[in-house]
């Protein structure tokens, strides 16, 4: 990364982001100072720190584009897995099996976002909504899987919404309890969340 990258460039930047991400990570939304993360972020990629002050004048701004850049990845990544050909429970089990190992990736960027999206709703609201939007379109693909699957008989609720969020809300406590030191892997924390979201919130037949 050179001196001339520009500010806006910066906010996209993966090396730069994955970087803060990891900062906020080890020490807390709050934990460092801006000037601390900027010369933490500089001298560990190789950005032009004067740029990346720029880019992020604040640590707010940066863990915003942090928390943009991850729920992006993660929405636009599971749109573009999706098989709508294929029978809706395959369908909803790759789903969540993607979200846990996505999720578990994520999981830092993910509690960040609960940190900081109460403060961007009142302070930035056309910065929360770019973020809700995005949250917004995943809810609508894991209602429309639900959806599919009511038609084809396969799965057994009344409200396709309330049951996308009663699935969505399950992801999240994955991010409370797992523990990969435990014994139990990735693959078979999948398994139990793709028999707890099928079997008990949409009701399909063991």
């Amino acid at each position: 990364m050179t001196a001339e990258t520009s500010p806006h460039a910066l906010r996209t930047t993966a090396p730069v982001l994955d970087c803060a991400a990891r900062l906020f990570a080890e020490h807390g939304p709050r934990g460092l100072a801006m000037s601390a993360l900027t010369r933490r972020i500089s001298a560990e990629t190789g950005a032009d720190a004067a740029s990346l002050r720029r880019a992020f004048p604040t640590r707010f701004d940066l863990a915003y584009a942090v928390v943009l850049r991850s729920t992006r990845e993660r929405v636009n990544g599971q749109l573009a897995a999706d098989q709508p050909g294929r029978p809706p429970v395959e369908r909803m089990s790759s789903l969540v099996r993607r979200h846990v190992e996505i999720g578990w990736k994520h999981r830092a960027t993910t509690s960040l976002a609960h940190e900081i999206l109460p403060t961007l709703r009142a302070i930035h609201p056309t910065r929360h909504r770019e973020v809700n939007s995005l949250a917004r379109v995943y809810r609508e693909h894991v209602r429309g899987i639900i959806v599919d699957g009511l038609v084809a008989g396969a799965f057994g609720v009344r409200e396709p919404g309330r049951a996308a969020d009663e699935v969505l809300a399950t992801f999240d406590s994955l991010l409370y309890w797992y523990d990969p030191d435990a014994g139990l892997s990735l693959d078979g924390l999948g398994a139990i969340y793709v028999d707890l979201v099928l079997h008990h919130h949409l009701g399909h037949p063991r």
